[in-house]
């Protein structure tokens, strides 16, 4: 009887769900070991080898190689400072994953 129980109990209670879309792409910078987090919401473009995001109204932008998982961001620091221009390198991880769940997160789902 009590194993009973607990199977219907088991089989009743709903499987705990995961929001796909706010599972975070992350990277590291190469030289620094900084950690830069990106997430769906920030993916301006993408095609079948590049992803690029946007950070800060447009003065850091990243762009993902999602078949080597290399990233090169720039960002720039001007107005109301003197122009000037950053270049950083670094590495993502499980990139092609992460894309992809963003991107089945996205479709409809079957009622």
């Amino acid at each position: 009887m009590n194993t009973l129980i607990l199977s219907v109990l088991l089989l009743s209670t709903p499987a705990p769900t995961v929001d796909a879309s706010a599972l975070p792409l992350k990277c590291r910078l190469l030289k620094t070991a900084d950690n830069f987090w990106f997430y769906r919401e920030q993916m301006i473009y993408k095609t079948d080898q590049f992803a690029i995001f946007q950070n800060f109204k447009g003065r850091a932008v990243t762009q993902v190689d999602l078949k080597t998982s290399e990233l090169i961001r720039t960002t720039y620091i001007g107005s109301p400072y003197d122009p000037k221009y950053q270049i950083l390198m670094g590495k993502c991880t499980d990139t092609q994953h992460v894309i992809k769940m963003w991107e089945v997160s996205q479709l409809p789902y079957d009622n």
